[in-house]
């Protein structure tokens, strides 16, 4: 029977001519290219159930879409597993297998959804998804391969430590490819698609539970640490353990989970000497996650004698200080799970770190994940999860998982089709002025809307606008820049509370609305040539300062009249020590420093700059959240009031000018060169949209709105998505031919701005020709 099914597998394959798929620019982004042709792929990723099969897929066969995003059997991530058996890995399966053998008999095997898909559109392409999660046999006979937590119980994810594991998943990564490329439907498949365990994350750091003591872990803490410091007395001088030697290093005690009173003193700003174990052990947990991701990327590549398409769930940079759990576990039955007072970074504690390293992986062609979840409904914003603008701008694709829900239940649903409708436009549009693509999801309690003529009506034309997308020529507008430094974590206690205002909230609040696009990048971007010119840049994180990174801002950002935003501890680190010397070294600023934790609130005070001279009188900008030390400027012109520890009269947001300063208009750019900048530093955050805008006017950049509004735009689109029925302005950089992209038709034959009347929720997406 097996040499019959290699004669089969082997004769298929020889009839059919499987695809060369590769990514390459196209028009200003990267681009799927198949046979060497551009492709657009509208894509939709439905459920494997066989009525969901029969009831929606039809209604998008209709479309012929580009691309089904589809799931081998269970998702990959069930007890039982036809490739995975044990400790034995089948590359190739029997020829018939009875779905109710392995799974629900209303769950159909990956065969039978590709059956169904090319029925229902000959023409289809398609993108095959799993998790690598080890099945419950294995389990059986490897329960000492998982991470175990501080109280010695073993979790239900692998350790990261875990050789055997990862070696099987690997092997289980290349069986899948080997058997999709051995079908009949290879001709079908463009890529695969794997989202690890747990979408890339590490679940027990999102329980908690940021150290692993399982002692496969504690042999890689002192391989890792053996090689890092070599001589014993270095190490020992590290830690601060005159005892210490490799033999006995031991993987570290979380100090969040210390007391209150003792969390609670706990600096979350820390010097080396204090937090070199956290240091060290994050690092090996970086390094890890770099192999493990190497590992998988490379078998997939490995198990096709082609070019495919290889898309990895993970590298969610842009997620720095996700409550996870804090979030998703809202009451249930009566369970729920409150936001932590403490917790570790999530990010980080899954070992995505210095990302920048691993985009010269083999196997790794883009990025696909789902969007966060926070703030995602009507008259929120779309965020991907992953770290888009840098895949872009390195040259990988990038796709949003967009499982819209809908109805009464879950996250944010849309309530009626005028918000369904809303958000999705919105997310599309998103990833039009953003260089990404995103496809429909089945979602969850989708009420039957996608059986219903509006909310096809829509997809229609959406899918309809995804085709055009192709042949526009696009590049990103000179806005503001989040840049993020993927390794701040170093530097603190290990806390993502920070980090959860500084950058996730930041991004879904005032800078999301100001009327100025932005993106958002990580630290190493920098160095790309291809790096965009914006006006703002705004360091979140920037905690340590070192000759090299100096170096690079001067080239890259202190220059041309651009405005730099300092978030509270920029520069307070020198990767040693905590002080005001290394963020005197970074900034320009002087400073004074409070030793402690405490709440920041800034009031603003000096009405007269342009700054903040239409601000509201009651703005206060800060919140609850303690975090320290605390530094606040000197030297500067004074903007605003910090009503920190003390109460006395510091200066919470300051300003200071360098050669030249800001550009302050359009004009003004071209009048300033190297050294010519001003910067803002900020005890507290969220900046609000107000403010965002007048930073970007002041470096000179083009804004498009004042109607706090959520304002997308690069060169060829402009969208505007609002809750508020009212009057809305766009104001275009230039004169432009304009064409309302959800109707298709003219706008307008040539204006500078967009005026219309809004009816919220709406989303309004233009598209913009030169005259």
């Amino acid at each position: 029977m097996a040499l019959a099914f290699l004669c089969l597998t082997g004769s298929a394959l020889a009839q059919t001519k499987a695809p060369d798929v590769v990514v390459k620019p196209y028009n200003g982004r990267p681009t799927v290219f198949i046979n060497g042709k551009p492709d657009a792929l509208p894509g939709y990723s439905p459920g494997i159930t066989k009525e969901f099969y029969d009831k929606y897929m039809p209604l998008f066969y209709e479309k012929k879409l580009g691309v089904y995003l589809i799931w081998i059997d269970g998702w990959g991530g069930s007890a039982t597993n036809r490739w995975w058996d044990g400790d034995k890995i089948l590359h190739q399966l029997p020829p018939t297998t009875r779905a109710s053998e392995y799974f629900p008999e209303d769950e159909l095997l990956l065969g039978d959804q590709v059956n169904h898909i090319l029925k229902g559109d000959p023409a289809a392409r398609l993108i095959i998804r799993f998790y690598n999660k080890a099945p419950q046999s294995w389990t059986d006979l490897h329960p000492n391969e998982y991470a175990v937590n501080e109280q010695g119980r073993a979790q239900d994810t692998p350790s990261l430590a875990s050789d055997l594991f990862w070696e099987r998943a690997a092997e289980f990564s290349a069986a899948v490819v080997r058997y999709c490329e051995a079908q009949p439907w290879a001709d079908r498949v463009i890529g695969y698609n794997t989202h690890y365990l747990e979408e890339g994350t590490h679940i027990p750091t999102a329980d908690g539970w940021l150290f692993d003591h399982n002692p496969l872990m504690t042999k890689k803490l002192r391989d890792f640490v053996r090689a890092k410091y070599g001589d014993v007395e270095k190490l020992r001088t590290a830690w601060g353990a005159p005892s210490l030697t490799f033999e006995n290093v031991q993987v570290p005690k979380d100090k969040l989970r210390g007391s209150v009173p003792e969390v609670s003193a706990l600096l979350y700003w820390q010097n080396a000497r204090d937090n070199q174990p956290l240091r060290d052990y994050l690092e090996l947990t970086r390094d890890l996650f770099h192999l493990r991701f190497r590992q998988c990327a490379g078998a997939m590549a490995g198990a096709a004698d082609r070019n495919v398409l290889i898309l990895h769930d993970a590298l969610k940079q842009v997620m720095q200080g996700w409550n996870l759990r804090g979030f998703f576990n809202y009451p249930n039955g009566g369970q729920g799970w409150s936001w932590y007072h403490a917790y570790p970074e999530l990010m980080a504690g899954s070992g995505h770190m210095e990302a920048a390293r691993l985009f010269d992986a083999k196997g790794f062609d883009g990025i696909l994940t789902p969007h966060d979840y926070q703030a995602r409904g009507v008259g929120g914003v779309y965020l991907p999860e992953g770290m888009a603008d840098s895949a872009v701008l390195r040259g990988k694709v990038y796709w949003g998982e967009m499982d819209t829900r809908s109805g009464t239940k879950d996250i944010a649903p849309a309530r009626d089709y005028r918000e369904w409708a809303a958000i999705t436009w919105r997310n599309f549009a998103t990833g039009w002025t953003r260089g990404f693509n995103s496809y429909w999801m089945y979602g969850f309690f989708i009420a039957d809307w996608f059986g219903d003529k509006p909310v096809q009506d829509v997809i229609r034309r959406q899918t309809e606008v995804i085709r055009e997308s192709i042949e526009w020529k696009r590049e990103t507008v000179p806005g503001i820049a989040m840049i993020i430094d993927d390794t701040a974590v170093l530097e603190t206690n290990g806390d993502g509370n920070f980090l959860n205002e500084a950058v996730m909230s930041e991004a879904k609040m005032g800078l999301a609305r100001c009327g100025v696009p932005h993106n958002i990048y990580v630290l190493d971007d920098l160095e790309l040539e291809n790096f965009p010119k914006h006006r703002v840049y705004y360091f979140p994180n920037l905690f340590r300062v070192d000759d090299r990174r100096l170096e690079l801002l001067k080239r890259k950002v202190f220059r041309n009249g651009a405005v730099v935003v300092w978030g509270p501890g920029s520069g307070i680190s020198d990767g040693q020590t905590i002080g005001t010397a290394s963020a005197t070294k970074l900034t320009g600023f002087q400073f004074e420093m409070i030793p402690v934790n405490a709440q920041r609130r800034i009031l603003i005070s000096n009405f007269k700059h342009p700054l903040t001279r239409n601000l509201p009188a009651d703005l206060v900008i800060g919140g609850p959240l303690a975090y320290g030390p605390v530094i606040m400027p000197t030297n500067c012109v004074e903007l605003g009031l910090a009503w920190a520890k003390g109460g006395n009269h510091h200066v919470g947001l300051g300003l200071k000018e360098f050669g030249k300063g800001a550009a302050r208009s359009p004009a003004g750019i071209a009048q300033r060169g190297a050294g010519d900048y001003a910067a803002v530093f900020t005890t507290a955050v969220n900046l609000p949209a107000d403010f965002w805008r007048n930073l970007a006017r002041y470096a000179g950049a083009h804004v498009y709105a004042d109607s706090n509004d959520v304002l997308l735009a690069d060169n060829r689109v402009v969208a505007l998505h609002s809750l508020k029925s009212e009057r809305k302005r766009i104001a275009l950089p230039g004169q432009f031919k304009v064409k309302d992209l959800i109707t298709g038709q003219p706008f307008s034959p040539g204006t500078n701005e967009i005026v219309f009347d809004l009816t919220g929720p709406e989303t309004r997406v233009f598209l913009l020709e030169n005259k």
